[in-house]
């Protein structure tokens, strides 16, 4: 059996049903900061359940003790910033509330981390905020894991979950209540992805495929095109009433308000009821996506993500760029409990509509929308 470092991308290295299964995805601490989370755990009673666990641990080292309860202190906030659906930076950022945030940033280098002492670390957001600058204050005599120190250091992509502190001018000053490594686990022992492999995927895991769902499955079996040509001439509505059709669903006509393309609560990932929202891009620009396209500071991607949808679908009819799918996965993607994210590219979207029998149809309907 391949290794799967053996594999270029998690299209490759998994099935669909792999990629498919139930993940949570957790952190693996190097800074806690234990009594600001105490505080925030205790105004909802959470401190019974972190003494709880601290009194069922055996006995270890020291050092083990305190690496064991960083661990579980962690937990426990996830699990409140899971229940309580506190936003990923960039939701936060997006309509300027919110008193914590929980998501996987990019940091920048940040001087003085291995020397200890107030440092401060600068976070660039994945949509284009231009409005704020991100900082997170801390005492970096607080990290405490020397592999979180060089990432921070040299800069790194960190699950982070922090709070609020105040505003100078245009920079957002936060206080880090965990800063660590994304860590993706199996939610059951059932797993057909073991532990051991789980963390090779990180938050990437949370990516899905057009073939991936039920209702798209034939595109398996529909070879990739190298011509994407044809797509030019498939106007955005078009596409979204072939869409309709292919998952049995009336569509309706875009309007100024709306967050998204389409919603639906009838499609399936691996035999799965879940709901899905779609940002459709026609060929008004047929040329790689870019941020650009997604409106002023991508905020189309921050209105898709207010939509009470599980999986986030955006869908153009040419390339994707990477900054987009990083954008979108930083709005999906946080610890605890994450929705997923799709990218249904040029190709994707030919061989979907030619494995339904809806090419002549998309191009028909476009005809008469001229």
């Amino acid at each position: 059996m391949a290794e799967i470092s053996d594999y270029k991308t998690i299209r490759d290295a998994l099935t669909p049903q792999q990629r498919s299964e139930d993940m949570y995805m957790s952190i693996d601490p190097g800074f806690v900061h234990i009594r600001k989370i105490e505080t925030i755990l205790r105004d909802f009673g959470g401190m019974e359940y972190i003494d709880k666990d601290i009194k069922a641990l055996p006995e270890l080292p020291e050092w083990m003790k305190r690496v064991r309860i960083d661990h579980i202190y962690t937990n426990h906030i996830v699990s409140l910033c899971s229940a309580l659906d506190i936003p990923t930076l960039n939701e936060a950022l997006g309509n300027e509330n919110g008193r914590l945030f929980s998501s996987i940033e990019y940091t920048q280098p940040t001087d003085g981390v291995w020397e200890g002492g107030h440092v401060a670390t600068y976070i660039k957001p994945q949509a284009a905020h231009g409005k704020y600058t991100v900082r997170l204050s801390y005492d970096a005599s607080r990290v405490t894991s020397d592999t979180v120190k060089g990432q921070l250091s040299e800069g790194s992509e960190l699950a982070i979950i922090a709070q609020y502190a105040g505003r100078e001018g245009d920079e957002l000053i936060f206080h880090p209540l965990v800063i660590g490594a994304p860590w993706l686990a199996p939610k059951s022992d059932k797993s057909i992805i073991s532990s051991s492999e789980a963390p090779w995927h990180s938050h990437e895991f949370f990516e899905n495929f057009v073939e991936d769902f039920d209702e798209f499955s034939k595109v398996k079996d529909e070879p990739k095109p190298e011509d994407i040509s044809i797509m030019k001439d498939i106007s955005e509505s078009a596409f979204k009433h072939c869409l309709g059709e292919i998952i049995s669903e009336q569509t309706v006509k875009d309007w100024g308000g709306e967050t998204s393309d389409h919603y639906t609560a009838n499609i399936h990932l691996n035999g799965q009821r879940t709901t899905a929202a779609f940002l459709l891009k026609g060929p008004a620009k047929f040329s790689p996506m870019k941020l650009t396209h997604l409106g002023k500071n991508a905020d189309q991607i921050y209105r898709l993500a207010q939509e009470p949808a599980q999986v986030l679908i955006v869908q153009h009819c040419h390339d994707i760029l990477s900054p987009v799918r990083a954008t979108l996965r930083a709005f999906a993607v946080r610890p605890g409990e994450s929705r997923r994210y799709c990218l249904i590219d040029g190709r994707d979207s030919l061989r979907l509509i030619k494995a339904y029998d809806k090419l002549d149809r998309a191009l028909s309907l476009s005809r008469k929308s001229k």
